[in-house]
């Protein structure tokens, strides 16, 4: 997601834009304000990704205060707002991705956002790759957490560690104190479940601080708030790799095989939470994509061996994903790799008949059949 600030002089108009924005699913509103000089103050500490910016404002007007957070990121992408579109000439002079005429609605957001994406895309492009952080957390076909010594760190119960594994699952998520001690203790009475989930915070915040981990758990009237930087964890530097990259190219090619590595298994090692079901589906998910994106980019550069191993990996953890499949085998047959086909074909009708009770598509079927 990108992280994003709203600049409007006009309380009304700003709740109505903050409500807008915040219910697109690749923006989050960081910060929202009536005040540019409030906004320019707060900049560095928010650190945002985009700024939506009214045009005309007192003291200090929208392209003004363009110029200046563009001094801080030079990086920041800008979308003006205005009722009036003579200004439009001089907005795109500090280089805005778009210009919105008021009043904004969803699909004008529909229309800036891809464009906000593809230019991320193309700084991180031609942005140097320095390698990836280890993470202090991995959760990928494990769940492992180690401290800043290097030691692994003993959870004092079962709990702790799944309200961990929450937290890592929902970062930025607000999430209130009785729904959290209904998905961790269901059947327990609402009183002593609200008094295990204090205890467990307690011992969550305390094995963290001893390890020397730094994190920000927050609690308000509302509920919890947990806050990690992707690198934090190996889910949350998949995640933010494929909210980045729609593509694999030349510069974030090895970023993008270090991701694909790091997926080891399913989500937590496996462990059965019953709330993680979607966030197991998603990075599960964010694994396939990759495969596929791999796969067009080394096929692109004229490397079918590392396409083939690429999606011989991905099987191992997907084994009936039929979509894949199909590609493994359309490259033995691009390769003339008749036995490599024939193999691979065989075991593929065999795990489908076995788990499934069904063969593979018609296509392949005569494919095979053609080749023996």
């Amino acid at each position: 997601m990108f992280r994003v600030i709203i600049v409007e002089d006009e309380k009304p108009t700003l709740d109505l834009m903050e409500r807008l924005i915040g219910r697109h699913p690749l923006l989050d509103v960081v910060g929202a304000f009536t005040s540019p000089l409030e906004a320019l103050a707060r900049f560095g500490e928010l650190k945002p990704e985009i700024a939506f910016l009214d045009v005309e404002m007192p003291k200090m007007g929208g392209i003004e205060l363009a110029d200046k957070l563009r001094e801080a990121d030079e990086e920041l992408q800008v979308v003006f707002t205005t009722a009036y579109p003579v200004y439009a000439v001089d907005a795109f002079k500090v280089n805005a991705v778009g210009y919105l005429l008021k009043p904004v609605l969803p699909e004008d957001l529909d229309g800036v956002v891809p464009r906000i994406v593809k230019n991320r895309e193309m700084h991180a492009a031609l942005r140097p790759f320095a390698g990836i952080e280890e993470p202090t957390v991995r959760c990928l076909g494990t769940f492992e957490t180690r401290g800043t010594d290097g030691s692994l760190l003993n959870w004092p119960t079962r709990k702790t560690e799944e309200l961990f594994a929450y937290f890592l699952a929902y970062p930025k998520r607000l999430t209130d104190k009785w729904q959290l001690a209904d998905l961790l203790w269901p059947e327990t009475e609402e009183t002593r479940s609200l008094h295990s989930l204090h205890n467990t915070i307690y011992r969550l915040k305390k094995v963290l601080k001893e390890a020397g981990i730094e994190v920000e758990l927050t609690h308000t009237n509302e509920g919890y708030l947990f806050e990690a930087s992707p690198a934090f964890s190996d889910l949350g530097q998949m995640r933010d790799f494929m909210a980045r990259m729609t593509k694999v190219y030349g510069n974030n090619a090895s970023e993008a095989e270090q991701r694909f590595r790091s997926y080891r298994g399913s989500l937590f090692g496996g462990k059965d939470y019953p709330w993680s079901a979607s966030t197991v589906s998603e990075a599960a998910s964010h694994y396939a994509s990759l495969a596929r994106l791999l796969t067009a980019w080394y096929r692109e550069r004229g490397d079918p061996a590392s396409a083939k191993e690429t999606l011989r990996v991905y099987l191992g953890q997907a084994p009936l994903d039929e979509e894949i499949h199909g590609e493994l085998l359309r490259l033995y047959l691009e390769a003339g790799e008749t036995g490599s086909f024939l193999r691979h074909y065989d075991s593929y009708e065999r795990l489908l008949a076995e788990e499934l009770g069904i063969e593979p598509p018609e296509e392949l079927r005569l494919q095979a059949r053609k080749m023996r």
